[in-house]
């Protein structure tokens, strides 16, 4: 999942709910976050369903033989919630919903204890309540809820546990006090601290995702010349070797173009190196412009480049492309503020792969000897020592 640069540094959290200001940024997270959200909401759940169901082993303290049936019927809803939520996990539903799923299994649990709490005697209240101390904790930190919308529920559970037993039952006022007291103090608890986890969780992502671009961005350095920008000679090797393995696999033809500059040397010698860097930096537009985006031009170092064409198909197509690289390059570079460079030229030797035993090494190696030949052709028949400058 790339990121850009850009985005992270403008990263900001609504410090209310949490979510980050920028909506894409916020989808990306939502993204990042839903496998581990995922397996924690099985866990939760499933541990959840499993101490939710223990509670029936301290029925016989409690309820009466006349309340079982009720009781239990009241369970039995509350774990189908929890298990057809459990089901959900596993759908792609839950990567839009899961909030609203969790929020559901939370409000199910708390609902659940209060129907048990309000059909059985009020001294009972004091055996279930501590049930809807573990639910505020099992939203806050175990269910996957945000702190947000785990606060929701508790509140909920709390606004209803007042109106049932206030109300309705008219418990005495000291004992809805304490009651009151300790669940505000569960949410208050579980509250601050799955809100400091949840701040820590999407800073940790943002740390994570500079890291990797730092590491993408390192990488792109050390494969790609610092100068033109162009493929060094190590990323230049491996796309050779894909290129022909695809081609023996497609039945295709490729071609690798050995460049090299002619009369580059006294351009440095007489005008500097930065002007030399800017000639080599114009080349490399230049070669840009005139190849396809699916071919890969690369620097080899000094004046030294090479094309790789592919899917070329013949040597004659190979030698047109040469002559229109040779024509672009043959054109008078004028450097801004600069001298007019009008006597560079260019020698191309050319490979065509694949061939039997061909590698990377060779196929480059075998283009450089036909550039060889081309630039010792070009200075004999002009009467000139051959050299590589």
């Amino acid at each position: 999942m790339a990121i850009s640069h850009e985005l992270l540094r403008l990263a900001a959290l609504d410090k209310w709910t949490l979510n980050f200001k920028d909506k894409r940024l916020e989808t990306f997270y939502r993204q990042y976050a839903l496998p581990n959200l995922r397996r924690q909401a099985r866990v939760a759940l499933l541990l959840g369903a499993i101490l939710y169901g223990s509670y029936g082993f301290l029925d016989f303290l409690f309820v009466s033989p006349n309340s079982v049936v009720e009781v239990w019927y009241i369970r039995t809803m509350v774990l189908t919630v929890a298990f057809a939520v459990l089901a959900l996990t596993y759908t792609k539903r839950f990567a839009r919903y899961n909030q609203i799923f969790l929020a559901l299994s939370g409000i199910a649990g708390g609902l659940g204890l209060l129907a048990k709490m309000f059909l059985l005697p009020n001294f009972v209240i004091a055996y279930l309540y501590t049930g809807l101390i573990l639910i505020t904790f099992w939203c806050h930190y175990l269910s996957g809820l945000r702190f947000i919308n785990a606060s929701i529920v508790g509140s909920i559970i709390f606004v209803i546990f007042n109106y049932l037993f206030f109300g309705e039952r008219n418990l005495p006022r000291a004992s809805i006090v304490i009651y009151d007291f300790f669940m505000i103090g569960a949410n208050i608890i579980g509250g601050f601290a799955s809100y400091i986890g949840e701040k820590q969780h999407r800073i940790l992502f943002l740390r994570e995702k500079e890291l990797d671009k730092e590491r993408r961005l390192q990488h792109e350095r050390a494969l790609h010349d610092r100068l033109t920008g162009l493929p060094n000679r190590e990323l230049l090797h491996d796309r050779i070797s894909q290129s022909i393995n695809y081609s023996l696999r497609n039945d295709e033809v490729c071609a690798g173009l050995f460049l090299d500059l002619d009369k580059f040397k006294p351009i440095n010698d007489i005008h500097g190196h930065a002007i030399g860097d800017l000639v080599l930096q114009e080349v490399a537009r230049r070669l840009k412009y005139a190849m396809r985006e699916a071919d890969t031009i690369s620097r080899l170092g000094g004046d030294e480049f090479f094309v790789l064409a592919k899917n070329i198909q013949s040597e004659s197509a190979a030698d047109k492309l040469a002559k229109k690289i040779k024509q672009q390059l043959d054109k008078p570079i004028r450097i801004p503020n600069g001298p007019l460079i009008d006597d560079l030229s260019v020698s191309i030797g050319i490979c065509m792969f694949p061939y039997k035993e061909a590698t990377a090494i060779d196929v480059v190696r075998r283009a450089d000897h036909a550039m060889y030949e081309v630039k010792r052709a070009s200075k004999a028949a002009k009467g000139e020592p051959v050299s590589r400058d």
